[in-house]
C-alpha cells in the first residue's frame, strides 16, 4: 500500500468523524479541527498520487464537515439571531432598581455616618457623602 493510499484512507477517516461531530453544538469544535485536519491530509494524499475518488470524497466530505461545524458554532452562540419572548432573568425596571437603592441608603444611613465620625476622629480626610443625582449640591 503507497503511502499517498494510507494517507487517504487517514483523511477519509478523520473526515467521517468529522461529520459525525458536527451536527452536535458540543462536538462542533472537534468537528472543526477535525474537518480541517482531514482535509488537510486529503489535499497533501491527492498531492501524493493516491487514488483520487477516496482522496476527494474525503476532501469533500472533510470540508463539508468543518463547515456544518463552524455553522452550528455560529448558530448556538446566537450570530443570526434575534432573542425573542421573555428573557430567562428579568432585571429590574428604573424605578424598582432606584428604590431598592433608596431603601439599602436608609438602611445604611447610621453605619455610615458612623464611620465617617470616626475617620474624622483619627484625622482622616473625610469625604463628603455621594450625591444623588435628584439632590441639589450642598454649598
Amino acid at each position: 500500500m503507497a503511502k499517498g493510499e494510507r494517507l487517504s484512507l487517514a483523511a477519509a477517516g478523520f473526515a467521517l468523524a468529522a461529520a459525525f461531530s458536527s451536527w452536535n453544538p458540543l462536538a462542533a469544535p472537534f468537528g472543526l479541527v477535525v474537518g480541517l485536519s482531514a482535509a488537510f491530509l486529503s489535499a497533501r494524499a491527492l498531492g501524493k498520487g493516491a487514488r483520487r475518488g477516496l482522496a476527494g470524497a474525503a476532501l469533500f466530505l472533510s470540508i463539508l464537515s468543518a463547515a456544518e461545524s463552524g455553522i452550528v458554532m455560529a448558530r448556538t452562540a446566537g450570530v443570526g439571531r434575534e432573542p425573542t419572548g421573555e428573557p430567562v432573568v428579568a432585571g429590574p425596571t428604573g424605578e424598582e432598581a432606584q428604590r431598592l437603592l433608596d431603601e439599602e441608603a436608609e438602611r445604611t444611613r447610621a453605619s455610615r455616618g458612623r464611620a465617617r465620625d470616626e475617620l474624622g476622629k483619627v484625622g482622616g480626610d473625610v469625604p463628603p457623602p455621594p450625591l444623588r443625582k435628584d439632590s441639589k449640591a450642598r454649598r
